[in-house]
């Protein structure tokens, strides 16, 4: 007996063949999730671009304040006794590698034969050296007027001084508007021979070091 019978095969069926499948619509294609890749991005960009934002960044005004030891050096430290000094310190930040900096001190001591003090103001460059993590160990150096004052009994002793600063510290990025972290400068007073109210010459200058805490704001 045969059969006869009627078979309809459809147009997609012809045109893909069984070993290649036929294309999905857009309906039924899977959506690629894409949102962990952009948070990936954006936190490595954050993380990379130390110019968005952040103290010391290029274009930031960064003003500190900072307290701790002055130790006298040489002949200064022989008649007089270290103490707590202090400075205001201001930061351009000019790129993320170079910053404009201005310092200005003052620390006071007392010794067996009198009082000494001395003030400073100095001009210089900042250079950060590394951004690790939220850690930015920098050198600094510059140059400026230092204002020695020698108090003795029966007559007293100042001038204007040209120096020299240098040194280094760490800071620490709290936020996008604080910083804090140690310091350690070492100022050079020139000596100079200058006459005191005794009306006699007598030399002034010397040198000493500061370490000092600075807690400071960007604006």
């Amino acid at each position: 007996m045969i059969l006869f019978g009627v078979y309809s095969v459809s147009t997609e069926a012809q045109a893909y063949p069984l070993s290649k499948a036929p294309p999905q619509s857009a309906e039924s294609a899977p959506v690629k999730d894409t949102r962990s890749n952009t948070r990936e991005n954006k936190k490595t960009q954050n993380y990379n671009d130390t110019s968005s934002s952040g103290p010391l960044s290029p274009g930031t005004h960064n003003l500190s304040i900072g307290i701790g030891q002055t130790f006298l050096l040489g002949d200064l430290g022989n008649r007089y006794e270290n103490a707590l000094g202090m400075d205001l310190n201001y930061t351009y930040g000019v790129s993320d590698l170079f910053s404009f900096e201005t310092d200005f001190g003052y620390s006071s001591h007392s010794g067996s034969s009198g009082q000494f003090s001395a003030s400073h103001l100095t001009v210089g460059v900042r250079t950060n050296l590394v951004y690790f993590d939220q850690l930015v160990p920098y050198f600094d150096a510059g140059v400026g007027f230092y204002r020695p004052s020698y108090t003795y009994p029966g007559y007293t002793l100042n001038g204007l001084l040209f120096g020299i600063q240098m040194g280094g510290g760490v800071d620490l990025l709290i936020s996008k508007n604080l910083f804090f972290g140690p310091s350690l400068t070492y100022n050079n007073m020139f000596t100079s021979t200058k006459t005191g109210s005794d009306n006699l010459q007598h030399e002034l200058g010397g040198a000493f070091i500061s370490f000092l805490v600075h807690v400071g704001m960007t604006f």
